[in-house]
């Protein structure tokens, strides 16, 4: 053993194999690249629900994964991100939020295009409801991100925690919750950007 634990302590175990998980997503928007290399897997569950929603011919579960993948978004801004990624930017708050919202809309709707798609093409006479529940998770995703940064840069608080809970069981107080989240998130980040 004496042996064995010297010829292991004199070995160097170096390994030059690094992989990496390739993301659709530029490095510009880093919450959908880390998330989306933390999460991945969700995606294939999510495609392969539609498949079998496809298969079995149940609009609504095709339905839930499209929200799933909706949800798997929200997830990526759930943290504060240093204050120096925010800091960087050259804009004013309203030209950040309104950035980050845009990014987020654009490449959550790539992720969720191909259920979307695939639901529209076979169930042609629920289009309305399909474009609804898209709809429904843009709205969702904007929540989350100025609630996020009307709490930058600490986490989202309790209060915030219990309005989007109320958001998820009653939707129409979204009208009013965005609008204040964006006025609080312009004040939060009128510190670091000017």
């Amino acid at each position: 053993m004496l042996i064995l634990t010297t010829i292991l302590a004199l070995v160097n175990f170096r390994t030059t194999f690094n992989f990496t998980i390739w993301t659709p997503f530029s490095k510009r928007p880093f919450e959908f690249t880390i998330g989306f290399r933390n999460t991945f897997y969700l995606f294939f569950a999510a495609y392969a629900l539609t498949i079998i929603a496809v298969s079995v011919n149940n609009f609504n579960l095709g339905v839930f994964a499209m929200l799933l993948v909706f949800a798997t978004t929200l997830s990526y801004y759930s943290k504060p991100e240093n204050e120096y990624y925010v800091w960087i930017y050259n804009l004013k708050p309203k030209d950040f939020l309104f950035s980050k919202i845009k990014t987020a809309m654009l490449f959550s709707s790539l992720l969720a295009l191909p259920i979307a798609i695939a639901l529209s093409i076979l169930y042609y006479q629920n289009m309305g409801l399909l474009l609804l529940f898209f709809l429904v998770g843009w709205v969702f995703l904007i929540c989350m991100i100025v609630a996020k940064y009307s709490a930058y840069p600490d986490e989202i608080n309790m209060m915030q925690g219990v309005l989007l809970a109320l958001c998820l069981w009653f939707p129409p107080i979204l009208i009013v919750l965005i609008p204040y989240l964006f006025k609080q998130s312009e004040n939060r980040l009128s510190s670091l950007l000017k």
